[in-house]
């Protein structure tokens, strides 16, 4: 979420972009704010654009998660481009997550005013065992189990992963199917879902709170996105061991190989995730040698303490470039 703040406190930036409660952010972040704040850090562009509000901040550092993408046409696209360009000149320095998102700052931010690191989340903990999770959700302890864990909006393309369900079930007519996560696509999608005739197969199962445990009982995690920056949750699944069919989006190809730690398809290519799919539940040697490559991976790339270090050298760098 986006947000400014420190650990002991928060401040609530608005979706959008409503001047009152963006002036109400503004009042809460001065409120937080002391003489012996060394850095200010955003995570998102309208937290930025809130902390720009505030005279005589400390040095600001952006994270951008997002920049905008091709969803916005004409002038609205021709505007939040500008404020976005905006914004990330007047930041001391940002963190970029991603190459793409890197690249789309090329002309805009020097060089030694941006550093890729990549996000880093609290670590979950599996509670309930496998057959737990199953008995909750009404699956059976031998059926094939495809889990996916995403909010439900169109970035997450979660149509063409119903369209590959779709085609799972010719080759394995008793697989299931798990979408973790709600949103505001949720309608559209249960409705894409009965006239795929999937009522059986998939099921939506809202928020949970702690989806690491569904992870944990799947044969397959999936990521069906159109664009990410570097989606958490794929660390999350890394993280459990289970093997990954994922689109190439973000920083997906950066550190999965295709065929080794993961399965990576092309962006909304229903056939190809089928595919992916069911050769990852007819062979369980294979996928259990992709989960265990990709477990050992995510073990190396986003492990916290160095993530958690990278940042802690981007404050350094800005408090040591105001100073001098």
């Amino acid at each position: 979420m986006d947000g400014v703040g420190r650990q002991d406190a928060v401040v609530d930036v608005p979706a959008g972009w409503s001047p009152r409660r963006i002036v109400r952010a503004r009042r809460q972040l001065r409120g937080v704010l002391d003489p012996d704040t060394g850095v200010l850090h955003a995570h998102g562009l309208k937290a930025a654009a809130v902390a720009l509000t505030v005279r005589r901040r400390p040095p600001l550092v952006l994270t951008i998660h997002n920049l905008v993408t091709g969803t916005h046409a004409g002038i609205r696209s021709r505007l939040l481009r500008a404020v976005e360009t905006g914004i990330v000149r007047r930041a001391d320095h940002v963190v970029v997550i991603s190459d793409e998102i890197g690249g789309r700052l090329d002309g805009v931010l020097p060089p030694d005013r941006r550093t890729f690191v990549l996000p880093v989340a609290p670590a979950r903990t599996v509670t309930r065992s496998r057959d737990e999770v199953r008995a909750t959700h009404g699956v059976d302890p031998d059926a094939p189990l495809v889990v996916v864990v995403a909010r439900l909006h169109p970035q997450k393309d979660l149509p063409t992963f119903l369209a590959a369900i779709a085609r799972v079930i010719v080759s394995a007519p008793t697989v299931r199917a798990l979408i973790v996560g709600d949103g505001p696509e949720r309608e559209h999608l249960e409705a894409e879902q009965r006239r795929l005739g999937l009522d059986r197969a998939v099921s939506f199962v809202g928020h949970r709170p702690n989806p690491i445990d569904e992870m944990a009982a799947a044969d397959v995690v999936a990521l069906s996105s159109r664009w990410e920056g570097s989606p958490l949750v794929i660390a999350e699944y890394l993280s459990v061991g289970a093997p990954v069919v994922t689109t190439a989006v973000g920083t997906v190809t950066r550190h999965l190989v295709d065929g080794e730690s993961a399965r990576i398809v092309p962006v909304g290519d229903p056939d190809a995730f089928a595919g992916a799919i069911v050769e990852l539940l007819r062979d369980r040697g294979h996928a259990e040698k992709i989960g265990a490559a990709g477990h050992s991976v995510g073990q190396t790339v986003f492990d916290a303490e160095r993530l958690v270090d990278g940042v802690e050298q981007v404050y350094a760098h800005v408090i040591g470039s105001r100073r001098r």
